[in-house]
């Protein structure tokens, strides 16, 4: 048998009488996926002579280089931390998804499968994960979320070969019907718009008008405003009071407008105190950014309830602009492909399912539409000439 190329020798001892017979002790090393060497030895019996425990010890040897023993040995947390961390800075995440997968790791994973190697995390673990989960008041769109991220975690474990099959079913993630996001109509946008403060006119002005998310818009300095052309160039984000590269490359894009929004941004950069180009759009008054829990709060709540309209926790606050500015371009041109290059989306899938809203008025007109179609004039269109008494609807 050849040895295999190795940077230790090994040991094997001299034959010992033991009461089940000749037996051997081999001794070497294993090198650890997160760095260093374990020692290891065994004892081996009903072998024929030294030279067949050294044929045991160069197996044990060449193994030893292979990922099964290094998996063996290697922890949920070490692999986390040396391997799966640094894969998610290759594929250079939005900081915030970072946060939330790093909170998920501290808050969730890591104390109930840290110290589990990774080899043996087996599917009833995962399953009384979720049970536990979902037991202690989490959400199932939050217990899905958990499960994606250690389905993440194993997927690249599996890639690299330390693990047969991921511990991961499609029975762990809880079924999550989202709930259709709100819209505000025109009148009300418009509503919103007039009711707020004249220091914020512009900025919900821009918000409702060009649907960017927050962050987006709270990053906007004046160099990516270009009130001749009537555009803005949307290059960055706000997170945390820092800026960021926005969410994806394809919301990296350029926003036009109109008269409105062009006549709110240039009375806007008339009473400005901070007008240079590297200086941000919407600031407080010592040119440091807005933050997005104070305009919520302490500005948009306040219209909303000045105005009598509804609000309800995590599904009223500036994203609802963002899907109102989507259903109304919809309902108002048809084009998704407007809608999703004016959002930045770089699937057109998620616009429509998630950003554009049909109104009641529009599905009617689509009812109709299709019973025109067929019948022709044969009934009479009672939503569009007003008669609604019940004896016309039987006539």
């Amino acid at each position: 048998m050849t040895r295999p190329t190795s940077y230790q020798q090994g040991f094997v001892s001299d034959p010992i009488r033991t009461r089940r017979g000749i037996a051997f002790k081999i001794r070497y090393r294993v090198r650890m996926a997160a760095g260093g060497w374990k020692q290891r030895s065994e004892t081996l019996y009903n072998l024929s002579g030294k030279k067949a425990a050294r044929e045991v010890l160069d197996q044990r040897i060449g193994d030893s280089t292979t990922t099964k023993l290094e998996a063996s040995e290697l922890s949920l947390r070490d692999f986390v931390g040396n391997y799966w961390t640094v894969s998610l800075d290759r594929k250079g995440l939005k900081a915030s998804t970072r946060e939330s997968y790093d909170s998920a790791l501290k808050r969730h994973i890591l104390p109930t499968f840290g110290d589990f190697r990774i080899r043996d995390v087996a599917p009833l673990h995962i399953e009384q994960f979720t049970q536990t989960k979902s037991q202690g008041g989490l959400s199932p769109k939050t217990v899905r979320n958990l499960v994606l991220v250690l389905q993440g975690i194993f997927s690249l474990a599996l890639d690299n070969d330390l693990i047969v099959k991921s511990p991961i079913r499609k029975s762990h993630k809880p079924i999550y019907r989202g709930r259709e996001k709100p819209t505000w109509s025109p009148k009300q946008v418009l509503a919103i718009i007039q009711a707020a403060p004249a220091s914020f006119h512009a900025f919900f002005c821009c918000a409702g008008l060009t649907g960017p998310r927050l962050g987006e818009l709270l990053g906007l300095q004046w160099k990516h405003i270009d009130l001749t052309g009537r555009k803005l160039r949307i290059v960055q984000s706000l997170w945390h009071g820092k800026l960021v590269p926005p969410k994806t490359q394809g919301s990296v894009r350029t926003i036009y407008f109109g008269n409105a929004l062009a006549s709110a941004l240039t009375e806007h950069f008339r009473h400005a105190e901070h007008r240079g180009p590297d200086d941000f759009v919407f600031s407080k008054k010592n040119g440091s950014p807005l933050h997005p829990d104070v305009l919520r709060k302490d500005v948009l709540y306040c219209i909303l309830d000045k105005l009598g309209i509804p609000r309800s926790p995590g599904t009223s606050g500036f994203h609802t602009f963002r899907h109102s500015a989507a259903s109304i371009l919809n309902e108002q041109t048809g084009n998704l492909k407007l809608a999703q290059k004016m959002l930045g989306h770089s699937n057109i899938d998620m616009t429509a399912e998630v950003y554009t809203h049909v109104s009641a008025e529009a599905q009617r007109e689509a009812a109709l539409a299709i019973e025109r179609a067929i019948y022709g004039d044969l009934f009479p269109n009672l939503f569009l000439t007003g008669n609604k008494s019940s004896d016309a609807a039987v006539n």
